[in-house]
């Protein structure tokens, strides 16, 4: 009596414990395949127990990963499987090959596997969409080898965030980011830490980045906020935006222009084929285009600027703190330099085909060549201001040199000629960026429309 007495006891302990300790586990609740239309459903719940400050580790080869960030100590999601086939049987066949997996890891976290049927290679048959729900401070590692992946609230943690194809957006994320996409865009809200992002083609956006950042895409367009580190943006095709940097910047592109806002340390601008604006930087800048004007503003440092066919345009600052021997080279254009009243400096400028263009100075020069309307000949003009110092080297094949003093009225003038020049630029932007916003919600649009439950052959 004793015996069996014990034995019930212990069935029902089991009972009782059995389910808790599949709540610790993670479960995944596969659902019943269900038709619409011309599509086949099936949706499988997955939850965890997880811990703030845990890892969420996917691994998926194909479909789409979405992920919130909120509140609790649950990791809870659906995963919504779709079969393209009116055919049951085949329907069910597609489904069921889908393996799906959630286990617990240490300190808190969880990792979620997806087998698609195919193992992984593509196939317009069937699809997936991975939708969890965090902890607000949570560590990400997606990988999907077919999809998006986007991370929709703003998340405490670090993201490393991969696809094989397809884009990637997130929110902000407090930690470090690391990305990468074979083809797709990547948009990114303000990162806490250093910022690593690349895909093989697609535009990278990313807000400001509170450490060092790497950018690199093969065919897109960069622009980014405000870097509290080092900066490498990179692109084999598209425009170069970077509102500004604490430390290095190197902004470099095939084809495309480039903007870049007040930095603390040394840039370099290269790009094959576009203009370059450079904005408040105090260390050495080294701007080069094979075809486009620059414009070179509130410089404190050496410059050494060349272009093929273009203008230069060069503002130094009062202090002149950083400046060391300079030079500004083009081909075919004019140079418009700008220095303040005080600056100790040894100019040597030279037209090498005139042809009617001049060197104008407001600061005292020798001026040497012939200066017939119609001669190629050089000319060249020397001279030492304020007792001479550095030297600024400026070069010209054909074009006027004007070297201007920055007094009051010469700076408003700059201002305002360089404001008119920024407004036009933004205008041109505004209605790029319009455009790609339009594209944007189009493809969205459409995605949603591939992935209704109900379709037109109901």
């Amino acid at each position: 009596m004793g015996t069996n007495r014990f034995c019930l006891i212990t069935v029902l302990f089991c009972l009782a414990v059995g389910p808790l300790r599949a709540a610790e586990q993670g479960y995944v609740n596969r659902g019943t395949p269900e038709r619409h239309g011309g599509t086949w459903v099936e949706r499988a719940k997955l939850h965890a127990a997880v811990k703030e400050g845990g890892r969420l580790v996917v691994r998926a080869d194909s479909g789409n990963v979405v992920i919130q960030a909120g509140s609790g100590d649950q990791m809870e999601g659906v995963v919504v499987l779709r079969a393209y086939t009116g055919n049951e049987e085949e329907a069910r066949r597609l489904l069921a090959g889908y393996q799906l997996g959630v286990h617990l890891l240490e300190n808190g976290g969880v990792y979620v596997s997806l087998q698609s049927p195919g193992g992984g290679r593509h196939s317009r048959s069937a699809a997936a969409e991975i939708n969890l729900r965090l902890p607000q401070r949570f560590n990400l590692d997606v990988q999907t080898q077919g999809g998006d992946v986007q991370v929709e609230n703003p998340l405490q943690g670090e993201a490393r965030l991969t696809t094989a194809g397809g884009d990637i957006r997130t929110a902000d994320v407090s930690g470090s980011v690391r990305v990468e996409t074979a083809g797709g865009s990547i948009s990114l809200g303000n990162v806490g830490n250093s910022c690593d992002a690349r895909t093989a083609g697609g535009n990278i956006h990313v807000g400001d980045v509170s450490g060092a950042a790497r950018l690199e895409t093969s065919g897109g367009e960069i622009v980014t906020g405000h870097v509290d580190g080092a900066l490498r943006a990179e692109t084999a095709g598209g425009d170069v935006v970077i509102s500004g940097a604490a430390g290095q910047v190197v902004a470099q592109t095939a084809g495309g222009q480039i903007q870049i806002g007040q930095t603390l340390g040394g840039v370099r601008a290269e790009t094959a084929g576009g203009s370059i604006r450079c904005q408040g930087v105090q260390g050495h800048v080294v701007a080069q285009t094979a075809g486009g004007s620059i414009d070179l503003l509130q410089l404190d440092g050496s410059v050494s600027a060349s272009t093929a066919a273009g203008r230069i345009l060069a503002q130094w600052i009062d202090s002149m703190k950083k400046f060391a021997p300079s030079q500004l080279q083009t081909s075919m254009g004019d140079v418009y330099v700008y220095l303040p009243v005080s600056v100790p400096l040894t100019i040597d400028a030279s037209i090498d085909a005139a042809a009617g263009h001049r060197i104008i100075s407001d600061f005292p020069l020798t001026i040497k060549g012939d200066r017939e309307e119609f001669s190629p000949q050089t000319i060249t003009g020397h001279g030492l201001l304020n007792g001479g110092g550095e030297l600024l080297r400026i070069r010209t094949v054909t074009g006027n040199i004007e070297i201007r003093k920055l007094d009051a009225k010469t700076l408003a003038d700059l201002k305002a000629r360089e404001a008119d020049s920024w407004q036009h630029w933004q205008q041109r932007w505004q209605e790029k960026e319009k455009r790609r916003q339009e594209r944007e919600q189009e493809r969205r649009q459409r995605h949603k429309e591939r992935t209704e439950d109900q379709d037109n052959d109901k």
